[in-house]
């Protein structure tokens, strides 16, 4: 009983060592390579080529999480009037890199209230009905407001520099 054991073992570890030994033995070494295959292979490995520039890697210097869209949003209207903001705001540039929240407070006798802010700043604000079309209108009207509003805050914080002050104290 304890050499079948000791057998199937030997037979684990086999299966387990034979692929190693297998690529091993298949993947020629780079020195045994032709000198102009080797030059090849290190051209394909470069960052840089004949054919274009060097690969750069882009880095933010911040850790801020940008272009993101958050829907805080409770009812139909709301949630109509987030789909419609958020598509018209897809392909603006400026919206785009914002990290915008949108957030509701539902009212019976009112309609919705609902607000479009970028951090701790408000930039839209509007009561809704309960009607979906109304909510598509306002997303409309919403996404020029902000956009302008967001411009108007990136050329004032471009034109205040302190230097005590970080870029979200600014703010």
């Amino acid at each position: 009983m304890t050499s079948l054991r000791y057998l199937m073992l030997a037979c684990c570890l086999f299966m387990s060592i034979s692929p190693l030994l297998a690529t091993s033995e298949t993947q020629p070494s780079t020195d045994a390579l032709p000198i102009n295959e080797q030059e090849a292979i290190d051209s394909i490995n470069q960052l840089s080529s004949p054919d274009g520039p060097e690969v750069e890697s882009v880095r933010s210097a911040s850790s801020e999480l940008t272009g993101v869209m958050v829907d805080r949003t409770i009812t139909m209207a709301g949630k109509t009037f987030y789909r419609a903001f958020s598509q018209r705001a897809m392909d603006n540039m400026i919206i785009g890199n914002a990290t915008i929240t949108i957030q509701e407070r539902p009212d019976a006798r009112w309609g919705s209230q609902i607000w479009v802010m970028d951090g701790n700043r408000m930039y839209f604000r509007t009561q809704l009905s309960p009607r979906i079309s109304e909510a598509d209108r306002a997303a409309g009207e919403a996404v020029q407001i902000v956009e302008e509003a967001l411009l108007r805050h990136q050329i004032a914080s471009a034109l205040t520099s302190d230097k005590d002050l970080g870029r979200e104290e600014i703010r």
